[in-house]
């Protein structure tokens, strides 16, 4: 008789403890593996060809140029609220990406680039999910009737305001750390990335205190896919060169408390195995010995 190593693991853990259980007898020994606060992260690459990609990218510069000669319009520039950027200076490169996607609420990217991307955010989201083995995300969604909000699952959820946008950074623009509020899941495709494009910096979600101070660092590169939940804290390094590092970033609605806390067990694993009593286990003893 072969044993596997679970079974021997098992025969020598019960002849240990043989004196300190009847001599006669089974029972079943159980246990569980709860991974508690654990952040999957993925990366996925070649969902578009590089001509998608190029035109994708005139899309989101086009966009940019027209955003710039808005803002370079004292009578068509919108005045920006203060507290929308927190403590930064007036020259801090991070106004004018937040100012860009202010932009975007207004005047969103080429309908066809936003729905392509958009389709394939949510096919990269379900393969997450998937790999993971989480349940389906459940996403709130306008009813039949309309009027009202339904929870539900699976499908390809409507592309909603401000549920992706694009990003153009060069000569020293960055964005400080943040989150993505009231999301499940958030993501950046990259569309064209200098050699010096800033990296998407990931911040250890249970806290900056020893040992958890280190972040883990993704280096863009042109059509790869980074899905994440919307709860991580994350960062983008600036660009310092002039090549422009063009993304666009996605928002797949739901519950994002759903890997904030312990109350939350991201995957569960029960097992059983029998044990024995110690005439048992001398029993077994013998067969492998003779088997051996």
């Amino acid at each position: 008789m072969k044993y596997t190593n679970l079974n021997l693991v098992v025969l020598m853990v019960t002849i240990v403890l043989m004196h300190m259980v009847p001599s006669e007898g089974k029972w079943n020994a159980t246990g569980v593996i709860r991974n508690l606060w654990a952040t999957p992260v993925m990366e996925y690459s070649g969902l578009f060809s590089e001509d998608q990609l190029t035109a994708f990218a005139k899309d989101v510069k086009t966009s940019w140029a027209d955003f710039l000669e808005e803002r370079a319009d004292p009578n068509r520039r919108r005045k920006v609220k203060t507290y929308a950027f927190g403590t930064s200076t007036p020259n801090d490169k991070d106004r004018i990406n937040e100012e860009f996607f202010n932009y975007q609420s207004r005047n969103p990217l080429n309908q066809a680039t936003l729905s392509t991307i958009w389709q394939a955010f949510i096919f990269a989201c379900q393969k997450y999910v998937e790999e993971t083995g989480l349940p389906p995300i459940e996403y709130q969604r306008e009813t039949l009737q309309g009027g009202s909000l339904e929870w539900t699952k699976g499908g390809t959820p409507r592309l909603g305001k401000k549920y992706c946008w694009g990003s153009v950074q060069f000569g020293g623009t960055h964005h400080d750390t943040h989150t993505h509020p009231g999301s499940a899941l958030a993501g950046t495709i990259y569309l064209e990335v200098p050699p010096d494009g800033g990296a998407l910096s990931l911040s250890d979600p249970r806290g900056s205190l020893p040992p958890f101070q280190y972040a883990y660092r993704i280096l863009p590169e042109a059509g790869k896919i980074v899905i994440f939940p919307g709860t991580l804290p994350h960062t983008v390094h600036a660009t310092p060169g002039e090549y422009p590092r063009i993304s666009v970033s996605c928002n797949h609605p739901g519950d994002w408390q759903r890997f904030t806390n312990s109350k939350t067990i991201f995957s569960e694993k029960s097992w059983s195995h029998e044990m024995m009593g110690r005439e048992e286990a001398m029993k077994k003893q013998k067969e492998r010995s003779k088997a051996g």
